[in-house]
């Protein structure tokens, strides 16, 4: 089989320093780097930034060259890496994740994550309707036994 041609590389905080070995070696053998402003600037002169709005169509027509796309934490959290993954089939990409801002905030606070529900918001349009629970407050999204009542 051969090598994938594209690799999803997840960034976290500390930027290049904070990636494996795994994942900079792929980043350096890239021809060809997408990501945003933020995370091109990490690549040097062979960053394309992304489209607005999102499209992976441009990453599929590299199809062929080593590419990498850089995304923030874990690429397959609300992010690039599940949008590309589905046009591709297993063998032409490889992941290289790290934990994603929310997993990082969960621990912090001690929360478990398949307790917590996490509203995707980055990039939604200011007129999609916010989902009924939002009127809860932020209560409304903790697990119950974090909930404080009235009186208690």
């Amino acid at each position: 089989m051969a090598e994938p041609w594209l690799s999803i590389i997840g960034l976290g905080e500390d930027g290049l320093s904070g990636l494996s070995a795994a994942s900079r070696k792929a980043l350096d053998e890239a021809e060809l780097v997408f990501g945003g402003p933020r995370h091109l600037a990490l690549a040097g002169g062979r960053g394309r930034d992304w489209p607005v709005p999102f499209s992976v169509a441009p990453v599929l027509a590299c199809r062929g060259q080593r590419v990498a796309v850089l995304a923030s934490g874990d690429p397959f959290w609300h992010g690039a890496g599940g949008s590309l993954a589905a046009h591709l089939a297993p063998g032409e990409w490889r992941a290289f994740p790290v934990p994603s801002t929310f997993s990082l905030a969960a621990a912090r606070l001690g929360w478990r994550l398949e307790e917590v529900l996490c509203l995707g918001l980055h990039a939604a349009p200011l007129t999609r309707p916010a989902p009924a629970s939002l009127g809860q407050g932020v209560a409304g999204h903790l697990p119950p036994a974090r909930r404080r009542r009235p009186g208690r």
